[in-house]
């Protein structure tokens, strides 16, 4: 193994790299000296480059190094720039440590399906495309920033690990994950990339885990997701990108203990995308913090709050499991379902809101137990335009109008439930224009107005259950007719039962401290 040195003083043996590399073999190793080197190489024996100053910029190349023939090349210190392309790696392998590469039209570096990769402390700007990976690519603690495509972009069959390293300011995307690709990065931050590719961009059947990385401050959004692409996002943060954080549009999108803030959107599923959202935040959006449209939705061990829309609006036969999950603290309905959208929720919270808890619309449905709702300004929950609803073991409680309102031919199901203390100007249930209530075991208790109210030809079975401590007639029937069967109703002011207009069935029922037990008008 042997040094060899090139330079341009004049009594120097080698004044090109190219002379030195005729004269190398492998295990040898080159020393430039600063200065300028026009010359485009292929390197095809397993050498060492280094130049010789601690400033990369000192020793610049003008044209491209190719590594071929399986050769493993070593490279240190230099600068490339002034080429199509900074260094192609063929067939081989190539660690690359403290070099620079700019003002490259095509690529800085390129990696084709049999070349390797290991780049180190490394500064990549203003080329065309800062890597474009096909083969193997392991990169640490680099810069790369304004470059005129993307960043990195990794396709084929790829694989890229890159870790402690920035991606900003770039004209189209910081990563785009393309094809058969598989990538994992780690303690990045991206930031400052606005077109319309959105910072990071996976289509095809690509793959890729982000984990403890920074995506912020975008015009056009941090995540693109499409096609069949897997992405996942653990201990990450999402802030200050527009118009919507994350997008899906087909794919699987999988975020854990990662917070996603201060945006218009924050995560929009469209297209048969799937979403699985753990231990997530999810905060501070102007518009709706999650929008599931003709997609699915898996939330655990979530919050969602401060939003001045609501926490998570569904259309299109879209689905939404919710467990285990706090929501509060939203301007508009906290979950909104509308064109037939389905939700399961269980072992949550709903609350603090300025208008309902949840509103479903349009034929939705929802399946709901263990949960609680409570302190909403309007309605906590209401079930309307043939929509139902199954509850179980809810708590619904110290709401601003009514707990439960059910309009417009739709149908509740309710068990083992409780409602209590809701505005005195509202029943506790409200349930009208044609719909159903089904209610069995359940205590309605504790509000001046009604406990439960049916009009306009709405019917249902009050069953086994508890209503007790309402000023106002505890159940009030007007032009319905309603079946109350087995049911306590005592300790309250007027009248156990009013019925206005009204028909239904009154069967085994306990009746204590009324002014009157059932009273009948019309």
């Amino acid at each position: 193994m042997k040094k060899i040195q090139v330079s341009r003083k004049l009594l120097s043996k080698y004044k090109t790299i190219r002379q030195a590399l005729l004269d190398a073999n492998d295990g040898d190793t080159i020393e430039i000296e600063p200065g300028l080197y026009n010359e485009s190489l292929q390197l095809s024996k397993s050498v060492t480059i280094i130049g010789l100053s601690n400033q990369p910029e000192d020793v610049r190349i003008a044209g491209r190094f190719k590594v071929t023939k399986n050769a493993s090349v070593h490279i240190k210190n230099l600068s490339f720039s002034q080429s199509d392309k900074g260094l192609l790696i063929e067939q081989g392998h190539a660690y690359v440590i403290h070099c620079q590469f700019h003002e490259l039209k095509k690529y800085a570096i390129q990696i084709k399906e049999q070349g390797h990769l290991s780049l180190t402390d490394a500064t990549i700007r203003h080329n065309g495309i800062g890597i474009h990976n096909r083969g193997r690519a392991r990169i640490e603690y680099c810069a790369l920033y304004e470059q005129h495509g993307s960043q990195v972009y990794t396709g084929s069959n790829g694989r890229l690990i890159m870790k402690h390293s920035h991606l900003y300011n770039g004209e189209t995307t910081a990563f785009y994950f393309d094809q058969e690709s598989r990538s994992y990065v780690e303690h990045c931050q991206l930031y400052g990339h606005h077109s319309s590719q959105r910072q990071i961009k996976a289509q095809g059947n690509s793959e890729a885990v982000l984990e403890s990385c920074q995506i912020y401050e975008s015009q056009s959004g941090a995540v693109y997701l499409q096609d069949h692409a897997k992405l996942t996002f653990r201990s990450s943060r999402f802030s200050d990108n527009v118009p919507v954080q994350i997008e899906a549009h087909g794919g699987e999108l999988f975020l854990k203990n990662s917070t996603i803030e201060n945006g218009q959107i924050g995560i929009k599923l469209e297209n048969g995308s799937k979403g699985e959202i753990e231990q997530c935040t999810i905060k501070d959006h102007t518009h709706d913090q999650l929008m599931v449209q003709d997609a699915s939705a898996y939330l655990f061990h979530c919050k969602v709050h401060n939003g001045e829309r609501s926490a998570i609006s569904q259309t299109a036969n879209s689905y939404v499991y919710i467990e285990a999950t706090d929501l509060f603290n939203h301007a508009m309905p906290q979950l909104a379902l509308s064109e037939k959208a389905r939700l399961s929720m269980k072992h949550s919270s709903v609350f603090e809101g300025a208008h309902y808890g949840l509103w479903l619309t349009e034929r939705s449905s929802a399946t709901i137990a263990h949960c609680r709702f409570f302190d909403n300004e309007l309605n906590q929950l209401v079930v309307a335009d043939f929509s139902e609803a199954t509850l179980d073991d809810v708590d619904v409680f110290n709401g601003r109008q009514s707990g439960l309102y059910i309009i417009d031919g739709s149908l509740v199901h309710l068990t083992n439930s409780s409602f209590y203390h809701h505005h005195d100007a509202y029943p506790q249930l409200f349930v009208s224009n044609g719909s159903q209530l089904n209610m069995n075991e359940s205590k309605v208790i504790d509000s001046y107005e009604s406990g439960i109210r049916f009009e306009k030809q709405s019917y249902g079975l009050i069953e086994h259950c508890q209503i007790n401590g309402h000023y106002e007639a505890q159940i009030d029937i007007r032009n319905s007719s309603p079946t109350i069967r087995e049911t306590f109703i005592q300790d309250g002011g007027t009248c156990a039962i009013r019925l206005l207009h009204a028909g239904g069935f009154i069967e085994n029922c306990f009746f204590t401290g009324h002014e009157h037990n059932i009273a009948i008008g019309g």
